[in-house]
C-alpha cells in the first residue's frame, strides 16, 4: 500500500527515539545514564493517584463530553482567569490527551493547505512535523545563543507574509530552557493583534522557573490579547503524569467549539480517569510542585558547573523547564561532523543518552534532561567529560 505523501515527510520523535535507544541497551545490561527522556523523575503525587483509583472505583470509566468534564474544564478556566485576569469560561477550554494532541488540535483547526506558521529556532521536536501533518508550511526564525534565546518580535515580523497564521511561541523553553520577558510576549501580543494572526502559546512548563522569576504569556497585555492567544498546558510535566496522557487548551470560543468537533471524530475524548485526576491536580495541594521545582534548581546549578568545565563546551544558563542546551560545536570535526554524530558517540562509548540538536533545528547542540537523580547526574558528567577531553 502507498503511504500519504504528508506521512512520509514526517520523522519518527527524537526524543522517543533516544529513550527507545537506552531501553534496547538496559536490555543487554549495560549501564545506561540517560538524559534524554523530557519527563519528571518524580512519582505522580499521592493524592492524585488516589483521584485516578477513586474515580475508577466510582465508575468514572466511561466516555466522557468530548471536550472534556465540565469540572475540569471550569478547574481550567479558573486557573488562567486567577492567572491573568482575563475571565475565562469554561466553553473556552478544551482537555486533551497531553500537549501534543492540544498542538495537533490546534493546528487542525487553524492551518490551511499552505498557510504558514512561524517556528522560532530551536524548536520543540513535534512543531514542524505537526504542522506538516496539516499541509501546512513551517517558516523558522532562528533565535541567537548570545541573546539568551530569545526571539525578537521585528525578527518574526519580518518573516510574515501574507500567508502566516500563526507563531508558536514555548517558554520556557524545550529545549534551551530559556524564558521570554513579559515585555517580548506584550509586544507579539500586539504584532498578533496587527496583523489578525494566532499565537500558538506553549507553556507546558510554566511552573518551573528559576531564580525568582515570575512566569509570563502574551496575555499579561491584558484583554486585547485574548482574541488572538491560544494556551497549551499539561499536567504531564508539572504533576508528573506523563503518562496519564492529559493536556488542555485555553482560547478563543470559535477555535475551541472546532476543535471538539475534530476530536469527537479522533479520540472521542481524554481518559476519563486521567480527567478526574488531573482535577484532583489542580484543585489540591501543590506541595509537590515546589519540590520538583527545588530539586530541578539544585540540579541545574551542578549540571551547568560541570558543563562550563568540559573542554569544548559551554552552555547558557537555563532559566526554566529541565534541560540543558550546551554549544559542543568545537567538538565537531570531520570524525564527528554533526551533533547526531556526536550524541551517537556517547551513547556507544561513554553510555549516556542525549538527543542532538539536528533533531530541534539548531545543530552544533545537545540537549541533556536534569530531570534524574543527582548521583545519575553526576556519573554522567563524568562521562561526559572523560569522552569529551579524549576528542580535543
Amino acid at each position: 500500500m502507498e503511504i500519504t505523501k504528508r506521512l512520509t515527510r514526517v520523522a519518527p520523535s527524537a526524543t522517543l527515539a533516544a529513550g527507545e535507544k537506552a531501553r534496547r541497551l538496559r536490555e543487554q545490561g549495560v549501564d545506561v545514564v540517560d538524559l534524554g527522556p523530557g519527563q519528571p523523575d518524580f512519582p505522580t503525587p499521592p493524592d492524585v493517584c488516589r483521584a485516578g483509583q477513586e474515580a475508577i472505583d466510582a465508575g468514572h470509566t466511561r466516555y466522557t463530553p468530548g471536550a472534556g468534564v465540565p469540572e475540569l474544564r471550569a478547574a481550567v478556566a479558573k486557573y488562567y482567569t486567577d492567572l491573568y485576569g482575563i475571565e475565562y469560561s469554561p466553553a473556552e477550554t478544551m482537555i486533551a490527551c497531553g500537549g501534543k494532541h492540544a498542538l495537533y488540535s490546534i493546528f487542525s483547526a487553524l492551518i490551511e493547505p499552505g498557510d504558514e506558521v512561524i517556528i522560532p529556532t530551536p524548536y520543540w521536536v513535534s512543531y514542524p512535523d505537526q504542522v506538516r501533518l496539516v499541509d501546512g508550511q513551517p517558516v523558522y526564525v532562528d533565535a541567537a545563543e548570545e541573546d539568551g534565546w530569545i526571539i525578537t518580535p521585528e525578527a518574526v515580523e519580518a518573516a510574515c507574509t501574507d500567508r502566516t497564521r500563526a507563531i508558536i511561541l514555548n517558554s520556557p523553553s524545550n529545549p534551551t530552557g530559556a524564558t521570554m520577558p513579559q515585555g517580548v510576549l506584550e509586544d507579539f501580543a500586539r504584532l498578533a493583534i496587527e496583523r489578525d494572526i494566532a499565537i500558538v502559546y506553549d507553556e507546558c512548563y510554566d511552573r518551573f522557573v528559576y531564580e525568582g522569576q515570575r512566569h509570563a504569556s502574551p496575555l499579561d497585555l491584558g484583554k486585547d490579547a485574548k482574541p488572538v492567544t491560544i494556551v497549551v498546558g499539561s499536567a504531564s510535566k508539572t504533576y508528573s503524569m506523563t503518562g496519564w496522557r492529559l493536556g488542555w487548551t485555553v482560547g478563543p470560543r470559535a477555535v475551541t467549539d472546532a476543535m471538539s468537533r475534530l476530536n469527537s471524530h479522533l479520540t472521542s475524548n481524554a481518559c476519563s480517569v486521567s480527567q478526574q485526576a488531573a482535577l484532583a491536580a489542580l484543585s489540591g495541594d501543590q506541595a509537590s510542585v515546589a519540590e520538583m521545582l527545588e530539586a530541578f534548581a539544585e540540579r541545574r546549578e551542578m549540571v551547568i558547573q560541570r558543563l562550563s568545565q568540559m573542554p569544548g563546551v559551554t552552555c547558557s544558563r537555563p532559566m526554566g523547564a529541565f534541560y540543558a542546551f550546551p554549544n559542543i560545536s568545537e567538538l565537531l570535526s570531520d570524525q564527528f561532523p554533526t551533533s547526531g554524530d556526536l550524541a551517537t558517540h556517547l551513547i556507544d562509548e561513554a553510555h549516556v543518552v542525549t538527543v542532538p540538536g539536528t533533531a530541534f533545528g539548531r545543530d552544533g547542540y545537545l540537549r541533556l534532561s536534569f530531570a534524574t537523580s543527582m548521583d545519575r547526574l553526576a556519573e554522567a558528567m563524568d562521562r561526559m567529560d572523560k569522552a569529551f577531553g579524549e576528542l580535543v
